[in-house]
């Protein structure tokens, strides 16, 4: 995930022995792109005080003539409140700017407070320089709540536990101003090591302490730094340099991450344009956080070390270095980098294994799980993720609309377009209209109107298969169709592909429909009788799936826009008050929290949550689990191959709700109530599953499986074939770019 205006700096009181690497810095970056000048450049020292949570800082700021003339000549800026700042040199001394007592701020917890200063500078003078030190110390908290899937933040902090400096913190001094570039020095205790944007240039490790220079010529909108107890291993790929900068000697691991590194770097320079930096870092947080900033990516301990990391989450925050950090986002537009980077590192990787479909899919379905009409909002206003519902906006959506954009233009037009946006763009500010114009003037058309639909309209459309019939027309069989857009308001201009099934033909004949009316009728000619017509089977277009198309999941219950958890009234008392907590803790998301005693029914309209092998209402449930071939006993939960027990598992299972069939009913149950308040955390990560089983009190996810996909409303058969008739084979698909060497498929 991108993090914008926001990184990490690391700092534990681990002691451990690390090595270094002084391996010799490839050869430097293309130039930043014409126009890409920076405002201001920063050059920092700074020394690291763990132990007593604090730092000590100088910083000598270098205006830009242009930023000189716009500032005049009393230049202000903010600081992290009590680091006491004072001009160094000569010139007049520092002042306060605007009211002391409303000078400190606060911004939701995500910023640290801030203090606002001014310097006067002599007729000419271009360059001052601020010494300052104090403490930083703000803990690492939950952001929103778990539900959400949020992760723990800290806007800054210097601790023996660990430190985050960054924009967020108010570390270095905060000018009104554009970009920056910098040099940053910093002085960390012996045995650890300082990682930041750009190249490391002077690097001593001493008995007292170690030193690290880094040098950040590319324009860049934050200064970052990352410290701590790392054992380093690096490898030039080409003229980048691959690292790792690991809390323990993990050479496997460190190999594996260096490898993959290289191999992504080497794809997506390919595929987009040079790597913009210098270095791709792998960095190792003290808690669990999956961030990307520019030419490194900051992991948690145990994300780092899932195995399916080096292929999901590793390309798409390497990816990041060209949307986001290497082309910025304009954040009063909309953010467009992760979309575009979910599209091309997440579905990219699923299109390379054959499961690009599949992707898609899951994509359609969180969005009908967790965008209700109350939730959407246009691309336009997204500019972070801070809910499913805005991730499945943000991300999923803008995601199917580059998809849909690369079928009309075709790949060779689509990646024309991606390079020229890159090369226009790289180190400036670009909106979704900057990256439209691009794409569009790289296709040869004016491709506004069509995207305004997609970026400025909350919402849908949802296709039905009207009606069908075969027949001829002067020798040449024919089928005529109707389309329909049944979602309400204007309809949408869409190229829907619909795949003509043909008798003793193997493969479909796909035929690519543009609708632009809420009922459009179309004929087309076809090489042989029709049997049957598929529409969108492979999810190419963003739309609302039918509910006919959706199996019940997780997800789908977590999305509700109203839900019910009843916990178990007859659960033994310390599993009872366990389950209590769970329900508390999913009220906080807008659940009514009842007893089974106080429910006489299942209530239409809402999603579900029964609680508890105890709960009087779990039988309501089992007639939904066998509906898909599985069976829910009082002992025992069967589906998707595997077999559950109460005595030694925690379980969850979706069905549709006897109440409503538009509904999620969800069961959850352990039999150990030590496992409730993580089994309270996992589920959420979750939402695509109908079946999971649990072991344990962390607890470990060991079985998963999804429903079978219901028979699609967009299907059907014609004449008396019935439901027998097979739909042709799909032609085959090329990934965008091929897969990686060494990547096992």
């Amino acid at each position: 995930m991108k993090l914008l205006a926001r990184c990490i700096v690391l700092v534990s009181a681990a002691a451990s022995a690390c090595t270094g690497s002084n391996a010799a810095r490839p050869g430097a970056p293309d130039a930043p792109a014409e126009g890409a000048v920076a405002a201001l450049h920063h050059d920092v020292r700074v020394t690291l005080d763990p132990d007593a949570r604090r730092l000590e800082a100088e910083d000598t700021v270098t205006l830009s003539p242009d930023l000189r003339r716009k500032l005049g000549d009393v230049v202000a800026f903010a600081l992290h409140a009590g680091l006491a700042p004072e001009r160094v040199g000569p010139g007049a001394p520092l002042s306060r700017a605007g009211d002391p007592a409303a000078d400190v701020e606060r911004e939701a917890g995500e910023r640290a407070p801030l203090e606002r200063f001014a310097v006067a500078l002599a007729p000419g003078e271009r360059t001052f320089t601020v010494r300052y030190r104090g403490t930083i110390f703000h803990p690492v908290e939950q952001r929103g709540e778990e539900h959400a899937r949020s992760m723990a933040e800290t806007p800054g902090i210097v601790s023996r536990d660990g430190a985050v400096l960054s924009s967020a913190s108010g570390w270095v001094p905060q000018l009104d101003a554009g970009t920056m570039t910098f040099t940053l020095e910093a002085r960390v205790p012996a045995g650890w090591d300082a990682v930041s944007q750009g190249a490391r240039g002077r690097y001593e490790r001493r008995m007292e302490a170690t030193t690290a220079r880094w040098e950040c010529p590319e324009p860049q909108e934050e200064v970052l730094l990352v410290a701590g107890p790392f054992v380093e291993r690096s490898r030039p790929a080409g003229r980048v340099l691959v690292q790792t900068f690991l809390r323990s000697h993990d050479a496997e691991l460190s190999s594996r991450y260096l490898d993959a590194g290289e191999d992504y770097l080497a794809m997506y320079s390919a595929l987009l344009g040079p790597y913009p930096y210098a270095k791709f870092a792998v960095v190792e947080n003290f808690w669990e956080t999956g961030y990307g900033m520019p030419s490194f990516t900051l992991l948690g301990p145990r994300i780092l070390r899932f195995p399916f990391i080096l292929h999901s989450s590793y390309p798409h925050e390497i990816l990041h270095d060209w949307w986001g950090n290497g082309v910025f986002v304009d954040p009063s537009r909309g953010n467009w980098s992760e979309g575009l980077t979910a599209y091309l590192a997440d579905h990219l990787v699923k299109e390379q294994r054959g499961e690009g479909a599949a992707y898609r899919r899951d994509a359609l379905q969180r969005y009908a799980d967790y965008v209700a009409a109350s939730r959407d909002l246009a691309v336009r206003e997204f500019r972070a993720r801070h809910s499913p519902a805005t991730e499945a906006v943000g991300y999923d959506k803008v995601a199917m609309a580059f998809h849909m954009l690369r079928r009309k233009l075709g790949d060779a037009r689509f990646v024309a377009g991606l390079r020229a946006f890159y090369m226009q763009w790289r180190f400036r500010a670009a909106s979704f209209d900057d990256l439209g114009r691009a794409m569009g003037g790289a296709a040869g058309e004016d491709l506004g109107p069509w995207l305004a639909q997609w970026l400025d309209r909350p919402g849908a459309p949802a296709l039905r298969l009207a009606d069908l019939e075969a027949g001829e027309r002067g020798g040449s069989h024919t089928l005529a169709l109707t389309l329909e857009q049944t979602q309400g308001g204007d309809p949408y201009a869409v190229d829907v592909p619909v795949y003509v099934t043909i008798a003793d033909r193997p493969d479909a004949i796909l035929h690519t429909l543009h609708l632009g009316a809420a009922r459009q009728r179309f004929t087309v000619e076809v090489p042989g009788v029709p049997t049957r017509v598929d529409v969108d089977p492979e999810y190419d277009v963003f739309r609302r799936l039918d509910p006919a198309e959706l199996p019940p999941t997780l997800g789908g219950a977590f999305g509700a826009t109203q839900a019910v958890v009843v916990v178990p009234s007859a659960a033994p008392a310390e599993l009872r008050g366990a389950y209590a907590a769970l329900a508390e803790s999913w009220r906080k998301g807008g659940a009514e929290v009842v007893t089974d005693q106080a429910l006489a029914r299942i209530p239409p309209g809402k999603a579900i949550w029964i609680l508890g092998w105890e709960n009087r209402l779990r039988d309501a449930v089992a007639p939904g689990v066998k509906a898909f071939g599985g069976e829910l006993t009082p002992d025992a939960l069967r589906g998707g191959g595997t077999a559950l027990s109460r005595a030694s598992h925690s379980v969850a299972v979706a069905v549709r709700s006897p109440a409503d069939a538009g509904q999620v009913a969800a069961f959850v149950a352990a039999a150990d109530p030590a496992a409730l308040p993580g089994l309270a955390r996992k589920l959420p990560h979750y939402g695509k599953y109908s079946l999971l089983g649990f072991e344990g009190d962390a607890p470990t996810n060991v079985a998963k499986a999804t429903w079978p996909v219901p028979a699609s409303p967009l299907a059907a058969v014609l004449g008396a074939g019935g439901p027998a008739v097979a739909r042709g084979k799909l032609p085959p698909r090329a990934p965008l770019a091929p897969m990686p060497q060494g990547t096992k498929p």
